[in-house]
């Protein structure tokens, strides 16, 4: 009982501090509050108010094959790129005719919809460093969101909002790195994500012979591969 007290306390706790004003005590505890609530893969609610589809989404993700140090030196000095994988695209091939396709088919376009989300709250100065290249474990927003010094170079709300980013960027290009990894024996070092939205042709054109439309992206520059140990990627396979 004492135990069972203790845990429904500290959840109400919890839930009191995460939906609370933002507050010095609050943004210390963001990130644990985030991993508590959010997951890296947060629920979202559009099943219990669904619309017809505007647009298709896909992921698409390419991967640099050789060292790390010759892939941060570019092509010039031997580095090579392998061409654009559309991730959605092959998961929706694995799953057609497939009443039984598990939620394996369904991973790329989860984490699409999240990311554009949270990608589309950045300021246009935000937007430019998300989407450079990063690499060498070089911090995206120039410092660690967690340190003190994040604390003080941005707003509470500021803050949050490049963490939900962050957090669902490290998302994508964990991914990301897990495909690479698998595609390519383990070698890639380095990833670029591009998330891509078309727009469903209108239904009174559908009969048209040739109907114009124009891709959207969100790009998540290069990354280094993320690491997993043995039963990670034993999982992923």
């Amino acid at each position: 009982m004492l135990i069972g007290g203790l845990l429904v306390g500290g959840h109400l706790a919890a839930t009191l501090a995460f939906t609370g004003p933002q507050t010095p005590l609050k943004q210390a505890l963001q990130p644990a509050l985030n991993k508590y609530f959010l997951g890296p893969l947060d629920q979202g609610w559009s099943l219990f108010a669904p619309g017809p589809y505007s647009q298709n989404e896909y992921f698409l993700m390419r991967a640099c094959v050789s060292s790390a140090e010759v892939c941060a030196k570019g092509e010039s000095a031997g580095a090579e790129f392998t061409e654009w994988q559309n991730v959605t695209q092959q998961e929706m091939d694995s799953a057609r005719f497939n009443m039984f396709s598990n939620r394996e088919s369904k991973q790329s376009r989860s984490i699409h919809s999240r990311f554009w989300t949270a990608a589309e709250k950045l300021s246009a100065k935000e937007s430019a460093m998300a989407q450079a290249n990063h690499i060498e474990g070089k911090p995206v927003f120039e410092v660690d969101l967690d340190s003190a010094e994040a604390a003080k170079k941005f707003t509470p709300s500021e803050l949050t909002t490049l963490q939900n980013y962050q957090r669902l960027e490290d998302v994508a290009v964990g991914f990301a790195s897990l495909k690479a990894l698998e595609l390519w024996d383990g070698k890639a070092s380095i990833v670029e994500v591009r998330m891509r939205r078309d727009p469903v042709v209108p239904f009174e054109q559908r009969h048209n012979n040739v109907v114009e439309t124009s891709s959207t992206f969100i790009k998540i520059g290069w990354r280094d591969v993320k690491t997993f140990d043995e039963d990670t990627m034993a999982a992923w396979k």
